[in-house]
């Protein structure tokens, strides 16, 4: 997802990452100070062809460290119960989605390779 962050370019939008009900990770070449109060905005789909405005004031808790991409960790300060709903959807989507693929690949009945060989195995 990509947020309109304040503080930042107001003409621009910046992705966002790691999104959990405590927080995110901002993308951004030029982080702010840790401490910096903010206010995110972004558009998110929490179910398909659904979209909802979600808004957020946060913080700025930490900085990128080596391995991750250039940017800073924001947590939640005030968000409205709405926008709460909002991250829960994205969040409960996002496991269903994992879980899904999971069983998928764990799963040897659900598997199509070798779909033939294992027919005639138990034909036999």
């Amino acid at each position: 997802m990509s947020a309109a962050v304040s503080g930042l370019d107001p003409r621009a939008t910046t992705p966002i990452s790691d999104l959990s009900e405590t927080g995110c990770f901002v993308h951004t070449d030029e982080p702010l100070d840790v401490g910096s109060a903010i206010e995110l905005c972004f558009t998110a789909f929490p179910e398909p062809d659904h979209p909802v405005l979600f808004q957020g004031q946060g913080r700025v808790v930490r900085h990128a460290v080596d391995g991750e991409p250039s940017g800073m960790g924001v947590e939640f300060v005030e968000l409205s119960e709405a926008s709460r709903d909002v991250v829960r959807k994205i969040l409960l989507r996002d496991e269903a989605y994992r879980q899904a693929r999971r069983t998928a690949h764990t799963d040897e009945t659900l598997r199509t390779h070798g779909l033939v060989a294992r027919l005639l195995e138990s034909k036999s």
